[in-house]
């Protein structure tokens, strides 16, 4: 492999450990200077790369842009949901940006066992439905 897709692999690879020891700080209740920023990262993170794992055949720019909005998005309407509900907790929203970061990572590895749709098989059309019965 070059080291010009190490790189970002092995980039990934620590800001996924480093989100993860943020939250874990933060679910232990330990407080240190970097719990914060950690958490934050993870925040960011988590749904960003589970995201990105869904876009491999975009360009890197827009896999960033689009993986980063859609972080943002989780992450907003995670707080929402919680405040509306009436269920507010910090520790509950990290974990469920943890669960819905697992389900969608879980639907890129899923996707990636069963490969990319064929180009050919996708453009085929179907038959249309005239509503017609032919047993009559």
């Amino acid at each position: 492999m070059r080291a010009g897709i190490l790189a970002p692999r092995y980039l990934c690879g620590g800001i996924v450990v480093a989100g993860s020891a943020g939250a874990l700080l933060a679910l232990a209740g330990i407080n240190s200077a970097a719990r914060g920023p950690l958490v934050l990262l993870f925040l960011l993170a988590a749904p960003g790369l589970a995201v990105a794992s869904l876009l491999r055949r975009l360009d890197l720019g827009a896999r960033t842009v689009v993986a980063v909005t859609a972080a943002i998005a989780v992450n907003v309407l995670v707080a929402e949901t919680m405040l509306a509900a009436g269920a507010w907790s910090p520790l509950a929203g990290l974990l469920a940006i943890a669960a819905i970061s697992a389900v969608i990572g879980a639907i890129g590895l899923a996707a990636d066992r069963h490969g990319p749709v064929s180009p050919v098989r996708a453009a085929v059309p179907r038959a249309p439905d005239r509503g017609l019965s032919t047993g009559t």
